[in-house]
């Protein structure tokens, strides 16, 4: 198994607790993305192929696939860069929520 570039990052107790309670096909991909180096030219994404991911985690190809559309939906995971047909996801909101780009609306008087 080759050797791939895990980075430490800080992770919210309450994003893990909600990591650990998805489908165990799920969680190993989120839990790779959360760990994996992310390059700041893609937006943060991880910039390795689907096949190099699958091998990572040691998950069949076609099952890895069928994972992304669902974690996207779901806001466990972006596309963060898009080079013609070859799609880089990142992290969702759902999963880096101090990364959301969404505002909190504030009472006003």
């Amino acid at each position: 198994m080759s050797s791939y570039p895990l980075v430490g990052d800080r992770i919210d107790p309450v994003v893990l607790s909600r990591i650990l309670s998805l489908p165990y096909p799920q969680m190993r991909v989120v839990v790779f993305y959360l760990t994996a180096q992310k390059d700041p030219d893609f937006d943060y994404g991880v910039v390795m192929t689907g096949q190099e991911i699958a091998e990572a985690i040691d998950m069949n190809r076609t099952t890895f696939s069928k994972q992304l559309p669902v974690l996207t939906k779901a806001g466990w995971l972006r596309v963060a860069q898009r080079h013609g047909n070859v799609k880089y996801y990142g992290l969702g909101p759902v999963a880096e929520p101090e990364r959301s780009n969404v505002v909190p609306l504030r009472r006003t008087a």
